[in-house]
């Protein structure tokens, strides 16, 4: 019969290789939350580039407005 020893070492060695699989498998998780971080970072960044500011949709919701006013003053005079 094994001794205890041997036994212990055998449970010590199977818990480490199950902790070694599971710490490879959590790195490996993190590395793909690190790069789908980096995708999303990128989109926000693009779009953020890409997008009208507040200012630029306003001036041109006032320059709308100011034409639509010129147009209704033309119909009042005639």
């Amino acid at each position: 019969m094994m001794e205890t020893a041997q036994i212990l070492s055998m449970v010590y060695g199977a818990l480490l290789m199950m902790m070694g699989w599971l710490l490879r498998r959590v790195f490996a998780l993190l590395d793909e939350l690190r790069r789908e971080d980096a995708k999303l970072h990128s989109r926000i960044t693009e779009l953020a580039t890409d997008s009208v500011s507040r200012n630029e949709l306003q001036g041109s919701i006032d320059r709308v407005i100011s034409h639509i006013d010129k147009m209704e003053e033309r119909l009042l005079l005639k």
